[in-house]
């Protein structure tokens, strides 16, 4: 693209049009942006502050330290904010950004992409994921059922998929009154699509794209369908098949944020519960320093010295992705850029070294896989219940009991007012019906999951 068409590419990119919103019809206060309202909205929601008791590594932690997904959404925001803002000082020295959009804007778009990247996922993180997949590969190949979806439909659960998620929360469940959901700018729900493509996509689209990292997993359900296209559209990003997209410029730097901290962060949280040592962890993140940096000599204690280590770690991490963000600019702009920024970069072999030792060393550690398989039966069984009483709005009388016990603002879109579930259930499909049991399971927190299903079981009675 020449220089002027570019800049009116970053333009449509960076829009601060709302979902769901024809035009801005609320105030505007002075020296408070589109994107802080972003930022603000995301923070203030519910699901960002369940965040505090969903696993990140350590499933329901004994230890005040460890992180869970909220203060991993945090520091992934804190990282994303600053490589928007040398995002946005490139943009400037390339006479890229539009002049009402600052870099310090575009950090705040990253931040608020990545606050928000992990809104969806269930109790137990990606265990609970595989769990909700489990159960539907069981469920809904029973040939009876068949008839009630369609094959899109079944494939946004056999795949089901925390991102895609995260965009409903937003776009729909939140704010699930209007149109938009808590309407969210253009330019963040299009930085949040690491996966801008639904769960079911042409065989001969999956094999052209099959090495690009945009196509490892989805990021809308069919339900949601109509509002992820036009989040694409009015962003610009380029259509590759029908609906199907190029990722937004800035995702990749949302990615390299969460790449950049969950691989870190989750040693650093190993190391203090004792399950590497000092010296291991030390010789992981050392290759990843600065050459030139200060090494922390032996009259630090352990903890402050992989504290300044880590700080190190990222911010050599930090640098490596924007150089290749910035090398590859163009073809990112374009859509043919289909590696990770941490891939491409020259940082990469010391990052999978350490990525390796996690998952042969951290991830399947006992004390995980237990609480992890217990996050299997936990949700399996609450997708039991609830589908003979939602899904299948079974006549039997526990059917009809919990049908009261799952939240009536569960049931209701389109700001529709019924007087029982059962008259919200006659107006939805089987297809939709599932949502709002998979809406519900997946906004649970660790412990309240496992609460529910022991209550629901007769393990633990209500006090």
């Amino acid at each position: 693209m020449a220089s002027s068409e570019r800049r009116l590419f970053w333009e449509k990119l960076l829009c601060s049009s709302r979902l769901g919103l024809s035009a801005h019809n609320s105030p505007i206060f002075p020296g408070r942006t589109e994107f802080d309202r972003d930022y603000d909205r995301i923070v203030f929601s519910e699901p960002f502050r369940n965040l505090q008791d969903k696993t990140q590594v350590f499933p329901l932690s004994p230890s005040d330290y460890t992180r869970t997904r909220l203060t991993h959404s945090l520091e992934v925001s804190c990282v994303g904010r600053s490589l928007g803002q040398l995002g946005g000082e490139y943009l400037v020295e390339k006479g890229l950004l539009p002049d009402d959009v600052s870099p310090f804007n575009i950090g705040m778009i990253v931040a608020a992409a990545c606050l928000a990247h992990d809104l969806g996922n269930p109790p137990f993180g990606h265990s609970g994921e595989d769990a909700i997949q489990q159960w539907a590969a069981r469920q809904l190949n029973n040939k009876s059922l068949l008839q009630d979806f369609t094959e899109e439909e079944r494939r946004d659960f056999l795949r089901f998929e925390g991102n895609a998620q995260s965009f409903r929360i937003l776009a729909k469940t939140q704010g699930r009154e209007h149109r938009g959901g808590i309407r969210l700018t253009h330019a963040t729900l299009g930085t949040l699509f690491k996966y801008p493509r639904p769960s079911c996509v042409a065989d001969d689209v999956m094999q052209q794209f099959s090495s690009d990292v945009a196509f490892k997993k989805f990021n809308y359900f069919q339900a949601e369908a109509e509002l992820a296209v036009e989040v694409c559209r009015v962003t610009g990003v380029p259509e590759r098949a029908a609906g199907v997209y190029a990722r937004h410029p800035l995702t990749f730097l949302m990615e390299a944020a969460d790449d950049i901290c969950y691989a870190i962060v989750d040693l650093e949280d190993a190391h203090r519960l004792k399950l590497i040592s000092f010296e291991t962890l030390r010789d992981l993140l050392h290759p990843l320093c600065y050459a030139d940096y200060s090494f922390p000599d032996e009259k630090f204690e352990h903890d402050t010295a992989v504290v300044m280590l880590r700080s190190y770690a990222i911010s050599s991490l930090v640098q490596a992705c924007i150089e290749v963000w910035k090398e590859q600019l163009e073809s990112i702009e374009n859509g043919t850029f289909g590696d990770s920024l941490i891939k491409a970069s020259g940082l990469f072999e010391s990052y999978r070294a350490l990525k390796q030792f996690a998952r042969e060393k951290v991830y399947d550690d006992e004390r995980v896989l237990l609480i992890e398989y217990a996050g299997y039966e936990t949700l399996g069984g609450l997708l039991d219940f609830f589908y003979s009483a939602i899904v299948a709005r079974g006549e039997a009388l526990r059917d009809r009991k919990l049908r009261r016990i799952m939240p009536i603002s569960n049931l209701r879109f389109g700001g529709q007012t019924q007087d029982s579930p059962e008259a919200y259930l006659e107006s939805l499909s089987a297809y939709e019906r599932l949502l709002c049991v998979t809406d519900y399971i997946s906004g649970l927190t660790d412990s309240a999951a496992v609460d529910l299903y022991q209550k629901l079981s007769g393990i633990k009675l209500p006090r």
